[in-house]
């Protein structure tokens, strides 16, 4: 990790664009600027990790950060990929004086402002708008991570990846696209193995439905895609 200078301005800039602080005054934003710490990251460098004490929260200004749970078989499971700047990691146990519950790492070069507990506490005192801001948006990842536990407890691996790969074309807005993602990273996002996922990606292109050639990702059948990704049984 590697420790960055810029102005009170620049981050509060930083900051602005972030759906936790849109709505909160600038001033307000000023002061959260004014202990913000401007941090960098390499690829698979560890911002925090699970069980340790929570010293503060961290603000995405670009890259992607991965959040998973290790269990004691050394398998990880992926809660969350943060990759949108502005997105928050790390803020619950921030609240509590707690731990992290989770470990997070840097997935490619990152770059993020960390905002101290202490610090960002005693701002909160004077300007509780901010504690609002971050209410709705930990109550939308609330919904997440419900939907989460539904698809690892009821849906086959088929079902969850044909979903994701659905999500994904949708958010490039069209049928061939990169993954952004290692398969290992992939597998355990989606609760797997990646063995599991290669013969589960091997089955998909076997029925015709998609393409796979590396990280690159062609949707052939639409149709089936979708019927796939509905269906809890999968393949």
């Amino acid at each position: 990790m590697k420790t960055n200078k810029d102005s009170v301005a620049g981050k509060t800039v930083m900051l602005r664009g972030s759906e936790v602080f849109n709505g909160v005054s600038e001033a307000s934003l000023q002061s959260l600027a004014s202990v913000a710490i401007l941090q960098d990251y390499e690829a698979g460098e560890s911002l925090f990790y699970q069980e340790q004490k929570a010293s503060g929260f961290y603000v995405l200004v670009k890259g992607a950060l991965a959040v998973y749970r290790a269990g004691m078989d050394g398998r990880q499971q992926i809660l969350h990929v943060f990759d949108e700047a502005g997105d928050v990691c790390g803020e619950v146990p921030v609240f509590e004086g707690s731990t992290y519950p989770a470990a997070a790492d840097a997935t490619v070069s990152s770059r993020v402002l960390y905002l101290p507990r202490a610090d960002f506490l005693a701002i909160t005192r004077q300007h509780p708008e901010i504690l609002l801001e971050m209410l709705a948006v930990l109550s939308r990842r609330l919904r997440r991570f419900v939907g989460l536990i539904d698809d690892l407890s009821l849906k086959d691996v088929s079902t969850r990846l044909s979903a994701f790969l659905l999500g994904l074309a949708d958010a490039a807005g069209r049928e061939t696209f990169e993954l952004g993602m290692s398969k290992g990273v992939l597998a355990s996002r989606l609760g797997t193995i990646p063995e599991t996922l290669s013969r589960t990606l091997r089955k998909l292109q076997q029925a015709g439905v998609a393409e796979v050639d590396g990280r690159t990702i062609r949707i052939r059948d639409r149709a089936r895609l979708e019927a796939i990704a509905n269906s809890e049984e999968g393949l």
